[in-house]
């Protein structure tokens, strides 16, 4: 099973921002706008990534500062949040769908993906302190790997949904670096972040 990655008719390249990686640009200090100008990337985060920020804990001192980071660049970046179109539910949690003029019909390669993944990593798994299922903000990312690169920090050998896309076409960038070598990222690349994206992209 193997899906194309498909590149946006603009030119320019597409992001997609897992929700760990808001913590390693926080700490190192990134401008967004001009790391990654407009002209450019375009930079999204998708509906369950947005979810678990909203999730970050408004009382704890410690992240007022990562709270405003992400505010802040999400606003003066134009980073765009995807959904897949829906109509909300009266049930509990929150609303993953857009609705009209938000949401975008699930594409085939999407479902497909989900379909792949669902009875392993998905179905049945237990509640996170965000009200999304365990998984469930990573199999988004995870999804949008197939048109737009997926920006994390995670494990790249680490079991779930995004090596699962990585191994099957997805395009996922690792931004930190684990031991062994092999595992090396972008912190250890010598590159700016422009320059590190950019050459992955041209790969493609």
């Amino acid at each position: 099973m193997h899906w194309e990655y498909t590149k946006r008719p603009d030119g320019k390249i597409a992001i997609t921002l897992d929700n760990n990686v808001w913590d390693f640009l926080f700490q190192n200090k990134f401008d967004l706008t001009s790391e990654l100008p407009p002209e450019q990337f375009a930079i999204f985060i998708t509906r369950e990534v947005e979810i678990e920020e909203l999730a970050i804990n408004p009382d704890d001192a410690s992240k007022t500062a990562l709270k405003d980071y992400i505010a802040r660049t999400i606003v003066s970046r134009d980073i765009r949040t995807t959904s897949v179109f829906g109509f909300a539910s009266d049930g509990p949690g929150p609303q993953r769908v857009g609705g009209f003029d938000q949401g975008t019909w699930q594409s085939q390669t999407e479902a497909e993906f989900y379909a792949a993944i669902g009875e392993q990593y998905l179905i049945g798994k237990s509640e996170t302190h965000s009200l999304l299922t365990k998984n469930e903000g990573d199999a988004a990312v995870a999804a949008q790997s197939f048109f737009s690169m997926a920006l994390t920090c995670e494990r790249p050998n680490k079991s779930g949904p995004l090596r699962f896309a990585a191994e099957h076409g997805g395009k996922v960038l690792y931004l930190k670096s684990f031991e062994p070598s092999y595992l090396n990222g972008f912190d250890r690349s010598g590159l700016t972040l422009k320059a590190y994206i950019t050459a992955f992209y041209q790969q493609i």
